[in-house]
């Protein structure tokens, strides 16, 4: 009962993070990195003619870990460590990307 309770929890967290302000900009900015992330930001770049994201959705997961990292570091001040917490948002991040891998869509743009 107690791990179904933290799970629905970790999956309230992440629904919230993958569409918080924190990751909207933080993407956006990536998706329009013709410096660092040329291929990618060309690609987002000719898919949104077409109202089309343009990403993978291995990048969009990465990005993700990426951007939880740096979201624990810019919030989280205390000597308190989250090792728990990160695990587990980590396990769910994880989980996402095996499941676009075994239906084959991980590297395939999103629409």
């Amino acid at each position: 009962m107690r791990a179904e309770r933290e799970s629905k929890r970790i999956t309230r967290f992440v629904d919230w993070f993958i569409r918080s302000e924190y990751v909207t900009n933080w993407q956006s900015e990536r998706d329009s990195d013709f410096i660092n992330e040329l291929e990618r930001a060309s690609r987002c770049a000719d898919a949104a003619e077409f109202g089309a994201d343009g990403k993978t959705h291995q990048e969009v997961i990465e990005d993700w870990r990426d951007m939880f990292k740096g979201w624990i570091r810019d919030t989280h001040r205390t000597d308190n460590p989250l090792d728990r917490f990160e695990s587990a948002v980590s396990a769910h991040f994880d989980s996402v990307e095996a499941w676009h891998d075994k239906n084959g869509s991980l590297f395939k743009q999103i629409g």
